[in-house]
């Protein structure tokens, strides 16, 4: 099933197209944005232009069009800060839906950052959390702890709506300018205490600002990973951007390297809120998601088809939790390696981070077709988004992966993303590429495993299993580097099935046949 999901927002229009699958999963698969300024006259006369109506008809009447050649049929077409807040939005609606057939379904600014959340929230691992959602017309904020939400505001704070307010014709600012909105922003915001945010609560946002300035700071350090989700971006580095932008007009800073020209009118204002926003509410850094409203709206629609009949916020409020609390740390459904891993951990051999990126490979080597081009895997890998990873835990889950098939491959890998790799982790995608290939011969093998641990302070491993020939020569290769890696004595006893008789002694290991 394809469905298309249609944002109004107060600066730009996007649409994106989805794939969705039996089990309410889904991927986009097409994405266009265009820049409308459709709120560009709510601070003066409070409704929309003439001009803006235009051009957002135009604009959605060449994106159904788009949706027509992909034969989706289902779109959902949402408006947010701009629409719900114009005095002509009940006119503005109704001539797109006489031109272009599309049927709006305003959002409240709860709703709007409760779906944000609730799509920023599926693809990063935010239980206690203060999320914001910044765009052209406002700014949403959910604090929620154990993904359960506990405030909700929506902030009349959007990067369009501030430029306009208080920027010049050419979208730069003077100093007593920048000061005044600084001002508004930090008069407006909550404080830590009236949210009640917790010592474990992280900061995560989404928006075309939060974007740009990653971007831009990758850009500028020559970031080795092209990925934008779940990076963290530091206060310092957003301060040293403000700063930079300051005095700077939009054509100024369209002509900055790395810097997105299309976000180039809007930037100081949008960089000056989430500065403010970090400040006051002491955090040091903010998680940047990929993912937001869109995600959110589609997510709510495959669980409640009755889009566009308004539901009490109370009940998508509880939907939430539902959604996202299954979507993060794998289950163990290998019984043998389970009974391995919980052997290594209590001895001290694995750390539990090591073993969750551990299963999430397993995981990811599930859904993927064998392969052995090892440059085409590790790029695949990366290009996928994990709710629950880092950047670095992200490499060292691809690393490992390609470790586990050709270790040349992955050191070769491993020192072009040195930059972002701590030198601890070279150890744990040894650790991690082993197991997988353990894990590998495991599950092939169909074999039972039981672990103990010997006097001699290493482990005691008994392996049984009902297949006629089993691989021994493969399994004492496996197991000599697992005992080399890990640093650790092992004593195998094998099946009796072998292929021929084992028996070796080299002061690491020890293969004997039962």
């Amino acid at each position: 099933m394809k469905i298309s999901v249609i944002d109004i927002g107060s600066n730009t229009i996007k649409l994106v197209n989805y794939n969705v699958k039996r089990d309410l999963s889904f991927t986009a698969f097409q994405q266009e944005s265009t820049k409308v300024k459709l709120g560009e006259s709510l601070n003066r006369d409070h409704n929309l232009s003439d001009q803006s109506i235009e051009r957002a008809i135009d604009t959605l009447l060449l994106y159904r069009d788009i949706i027509r050649v992909e034969s989706i049929k289902r779109c959902l077409c949402v408006g947010t800060s701009a629409v719900r807040e114009a005095q002509n939005s009940a006119h503005f609606v109704d001539q797109v839906y006489k031109k272009t057939g599309f049927k709006i379904r305003i959002l409240s600014g709860k709703e709007e950052a409760y779906y944000s959340y609730l799509g920023a929230s599926m693809f990063s691992y935010l239980p206690n959390a203060l999320f914001f959602d910044l765009g052209g017309g406002s700014l949403e904020l959910v604090y929620t702890e154990d993904f359960k939400i506990k405030k909700v505001d929506s902030l009349s704070l959007g990067a369009l709506r501030l430029t306009q307010i208080y920027g010049k014709k050419d979208s730069s600012f003077s100093r007593k300018d920048s000061d005044d909105m600084v001002q508004k922003i930090n008069d407006s915001l909550p404080t830590r205490k009236s949210y009640g945010i917790g010592i474990d609560t992280v900061l995560a946002g989404v928006g075309g600002t939060l974007r740009t300035l990653t971007k831009y700071d990758q850009g500028s350090n020559e970031y080795p990973l092209e990925k934008i989700h779940n990076y963290r971006l530091k206060l310092s580095v957003i301060e040293s951007i403000c700063k930079d932008l300051d005095s700077m007009n939009d054509k100024e800073i369209s002509g900055l390297h790395a810097m997105d020209a299309t976000r180039a009118e809007t930037i100081v204002a949008g960089s000056y809120v989430i500065h403010t926003l970090m400040k006051k509410l002491e955090f040091d850094e903010v998680i940047v998601s990929a993912y937001g409203l869109r995600e959110g709206v589609i997510a709510g629609f495959l669980r409640n088809r009755d889009f566009f009949n308004y539901q009490k916020l109370e009940d998508l409020e509880k939907q939430i939790p539902k959604i996202v609390s299954n979507n993060y740390e794998p289950n163990i459904q290998n019984i043998e390696l389970d009974n391995i891993l919980r052997h290594m951990i209590s001895y001290g051999f694995l750390k539990e981070r090591e073993v969750e990126i551990l299963l999430f490979a397993i995981r990811t080597l599930t859904k993927l077709r064998a392969t052995n081009k090892l440059l085409d895997l590790f790029y695949m890998i990366l290009d996928e988004d994990y709710p629950y990873l880092t950047h670095r835990e992200q490499l060292v889950l691809a690393l490992s992966i390609v470790h586990s098939k050709k270790t040349k491959t992955s050191d070769w890998l491993y020192s072009k993303y040195k930059s972002i790799l701590k030198p601890q982790n070279q150890k744990s995608i040894q650790k991690i590429g082993i197991l997988l290939k353990l894990n590998g011969l495991i599950v092939k093998t169909r074999s039972r495993i039981k672990l103990r641990e010997s006097k001699n302070d290493g482990i005691i491993i008994d392996i049984s299993s009902s297949i006629r020939s089993y691989p021994a020569i493969l399994l004492q290769n496996i197991i000599q580097r697992v005992s080399e890696v890990f640093g650790i004595v092992i004593e195998c006893y094998l099946p009796n099935n072998l292929d021929r008789p084992i028996h070796t002694e080299n002061g690491m290991i020890t293969v004997r046949s039962k």
